[in-house]
């Protein structure tokens, strides 16, 4: 692996597990400044597109109370666009354990384990964006508020 396709992986790397942490640990307030204008962001059938739609997703989401969450991220992959130094994909594997109570809660399966698939696009600032950060779900556990988000009664 070249140093440059080395810094790309660390650099998407670091956003995705910055996209989880913000979601598990501070309500997912500021995830949608990583979106581009009409970013996708999908879980499922569930789609928002762009920042503020997303936003909203995490807003009405916090409101509901409580909720412990770990979006655990692995074999996390990136892509390059081949010519073109301005987008690039990634794919990995999120498997989310959560429930509507604080901690400590029983351990069991993860209540959801999905593909996921991006498309970035670089800034003018030296970053990068999401264009679509979708969430492909696999295996669905027994969380009423995942199995309710993805029509999977």
């Amino acid at each position: 692996m070249s140093a440059k396709s080395l810094e790309l992986w660390y650099t998407l790397y670091d956003m995705e597990v910055r996209h989880w942490y913000d979601v598990n640990l501070n309500h997912g307030r500021t995830v949608h400044e990583l979106y581009t204008e009409d970013g996708l962001f999908a879980v499922g059938p569930q789609e928002r597109r762009g920042p503020n739609a997303v936003r909203e997703f995490y807003e009405a989401r916090a409101k509901r109370g409580v909720r412990t969450a770990r979006h655990v991220l692995t074999n996390f992959r990136v892509l390059p666009v081949e010519g073109d130094a301005r987008h690039a994909r990634a794919t990995g594997l999120i498997c989310l354990y959560a429930g509507d109570k604080p901690p400590l809660l029983d351990s069991k399966p993860p209540v959801l384990i999905a593909d996921l698939v991006n498309e970035y696009e670089a800034d003018d600032k030296g970053g990068w964006l999401y264009v679509s950060h979708v969430l492909k779900p696999i295996f669905v556990g027994d969380d009423p508020f995942v199995r309710h988000a993805l029509n999977a009664s």
